[in-house]
């Protein structure tokens, strides 16, 4: 299983260029020349002696996506235009200066070089192996195997996490920590008192802990919020009443606190992340307004989780297709896990989401800042993915009875069809643009690719293959723990 996830997520880490993900080039100058503002960290980082703050490191780190916005009939154009940057330098202030957790960025500085694109493609693979090992050993050390949570996993993550993980971001290891975490913790609670599995358990659990705050500053908040998710959920409190006219006064008091907090507190807040929102003199948009804009935005914010909107800065456009499907599998999974359910699991699930929809509406109204055209920009949902993934995971950890053979099969079809078709979309994105047919060869008429590697449509048939065979796998493991519990 170990080689079919690493395989899967590989085809993701190849299947796009240099850039690809939102402030990769933030990322990128942040491994290149560390935290410092007067010398690099690297030998391919130098101080830009014209510009305070500022470094000179090579094209393909500090701007990879500037040409790739570039429209050609229509639709974005081919990765070809960085040929002209593999020769460039520029001088930047886009880097993390102490903002950010720097253990992420130091352990990827021992993979640069000279040449970026070897660099950052010795970053995504490590970052796949390192999610296929850990995912699948946090995974594989309970008695009981969490083959409904990994097919839980597998669906959720398609395809907008999944891109993620085989990516250089730091947010690949938020979500490799976040799910190494919950399946880790869960067999440390389950079998606390077998050492032979809380051992490993709790080594994992730390190694989970370490790698979501070594990456982005709220990998910490999301796991302790998923750790009281999972105690409430493990051990329910016993003896609680919550009638419906209870939750309904809770639910209206924490509504209206929630738009009295929003309202008064809007103008000039500093927002979540660090910056500074904006202010009636910037801005001619009422807090009202944009109270009303966000909470009329949750739906596609959401479904944003699984690519409705694209990939990355450069925007992949995707098929509906493609996130329909994901959705709809993931929809299908979390209705029958929560009636399968306890009742008190049933009213955690539910206040987990609404806590998820409160801190997504207060972020994006006190985080909304503007780009460097003037443009609105809102808070990313990749953000919360880390939290949403692990919310659905959960739920399936503890629903009563296990997935229907027939809802598994169903599920897993949707989630191989969406996975090799953003596979393929996102490999034709890069190597020709979306200007061409779909239907046509990967391998004709390219513009670019890798300098090594095996060609555009063996990576797509290779990964394609690694996923739909990984849910071979688990309905094959599904199959044989249910003839071994009956025969018991």
């Amino acid at each position: 299983m170990v080689l079919l996830l690493f395989l899967s997520l590989a085809a993701w880490a190849m299947s796009s260029a240099v850039g690809s993900t939102q402030d990769e080039d933030f990322i990128l100058t942040s491994i290149w020349c560390g935290t410092s503002e007067s010398v690099g960290a690297t030998p391919y980082c130098q101080p830009d002696p014209d510009r305070q703050g500022s470094m000179i490191v090579p094209g393909l780190v500090a701007d990879p996506e500037v040409c790739l916005f570039k429209l050609a009939a229509g639709s974005f154009a081919s990765a070809g235009c960085q040929e002209g940057l593999r020769d460039e330098v520029f001088s930047t202030n886009r880097y993390s200066k102490g903002s950010y957790p720097e253990n992420y960025s130091d352990v990827m500085r021992n993979f640069v070089s000279a040449d970026v694109e070897t660099s950052v493609m010795q970053m995504r693979l490590f970052n796949s192996f390192l999610a296929a090992v850990t995912i699948i050993l946090a995974f594989s050390i309970n008695l009981r195997p969490l083959n409904d949570s990994h097919l839980t996993w597998m669906i959720v993550i398609t395809p907008m996490a999944a891109y993620f993980i085989g990516s250089v971001h730091n947010s690949s290891w938020t979500l490799i920590g976040t799910t190494c975490f919950i399946f880790a913790f869960t067999s440390l609670l389950r079998h606390r008192k077998v050492p032979r599995i809380w051992i490993p358990a709790s080594m994992l659990v730390l190694f989970a802990v370490w790698l979501s705050i070594s990456s982005r500053p709220e990998g910490g908040y999301t796991l302790i919020i998923l750790t009281a998710i999972m105690l409430i959920s493990e051990f329910p409190p016993k003896g609680l009443k919550l009638s419906k006219k209870n939750l309904i006064i809770v639910g209206a008091t924490l509504t209206i606190g929630t738009f009295i907090y929003q309202r008064t507190q809007f103008w000039g807040s500093p927002n979540f992340f660090g910056s500074q929102a904006v202010s009636p003199e910037s801005d001619s948009v009422s807090a009202n307004d944009l109270i009303l804009h966000n909470f009329l935005g949750l739906p596609s914010f959401f479904t944003s989780f699984f690519g409705s909107v694209g990939f990355g800065d450069a925007q992949v456009k995707l098929s509906p297709t493609i996130w329909l499907f994901s959705l709809q599998a993931t929809l299908m999974l979390m209705v029958f896990a929560i009636r399968k359910s306890h009742k008190m699991n049933r009213i955690t699930y539910a206040f987990s989401f609404s806590f998820l929809i409160f801190i997504t509406l207060f972020t994006n109204q006190t985080a909304t800042m503007y780009d460097h055209h003037g443009g609105r920009v809102e808070s990313s949902s990749r953000y919360f993915m880390p939290l949403f993934i692990g919310i659905v995971v959960v739920i399936a950890n503890n629903k009563k009875s296990q997935y229907p053979i027939a809802l598994v099969i169903s599920v897993a079809l949707m989630s191989t069809i969406s996975n090799s078709l953003a596979i393929r979309d996102t490999i034709r994105r890069y190597v020709t643009g979306q200007d061409i047919y779909s239907t046509k060869s990967l391998n004709n008429g390219r513009e670019w690719w890798w300098n090594f590697g095996p060609a555009p449509e063996t990576v797509w048939l290779i990964g394609s293959m690694a996923f739909a065979m990984l849910f071979a796998v688990i309905i094959y493991e599904r199959k044989r723990e249910s003839a071994e519990t009956a025969s018991i």
